[in-house]
């Protein structure tokens, strides 16, 4: 199949929106074929995390230090990470001579994602005495969380998300 018969792949950012500036915003993050690789849920709709998911947490709580955010609140699932992450800069909140000075150093939630992608498939291979293996699917989900009500519609969805998974295999 040569290159203009390859089906377009769906633009799934806002095309004008900087993903670098301050706010909150909600990813997720599946495994490749949706392998249950990261944790286990209890029956009570606890989460057992798996090797791979102590990494993967590990990273997340890395990323706080790395690059100056907050991750106000996560859930590593079988096959996924849900997780709302703030960007958060206290010097352009308080003073904002030149926002665009400021934002050449601030990575955008693109640069934060491939590389907890990047280093998370790297312990997890060598974990595994693996090389290569894909351990993320391509790209990730984001919501810009727009306000209060959505940011306390976000939060329950996460807390809730073990309990759901539970209900769905029982069924």
């Amino acid at each position: 199949m040569n290159q203009s018969n390859k089906p377009k792949r769906k633009q799934i950012r806002l095309r004008e929106y900087d993903y670098s500036q301050n706010g909150y915003y909600f990813i997720t993050l599946c495994t490749e074929n949706r392998a249950c690789i990261l944790s286990e849920i209890t029956r009570r709709g606890g989460v057992l995390l798996r090797p791979h998911g102590r990494i993967a947490e590990e990273e997340i709580i890395a990323l706080t230090e790395k690059y100056g955010i907050e991750i106000n609140h996560y859930v590593i699932m079988p096959d996924h990470i849900h997780l709302i992450l703030r960007i958060k800069d206290a010097e352009r909140e308080e003073q904002s001579p030149s926002p665009t000075a400021l934002k050449q150093d601030k990575p955008s939630i693109e640069a934060m994602m491939c590389a907890f992608k990047s280093l998370t498939t790297k312990r997890m291979n060598k974990y595994d005495n693996c090389n290569g293996r894909k351990i993320w699917q391509r790209s990730f989900f984001e919501h810009i969380i727009r306000n209060e009500d959505d940011y306390l519609e976000t939060q329950k969805y996460i807390l809730e998300n073990p309990g759901r998974w539970v209900n769905n295999i029982i069924k």
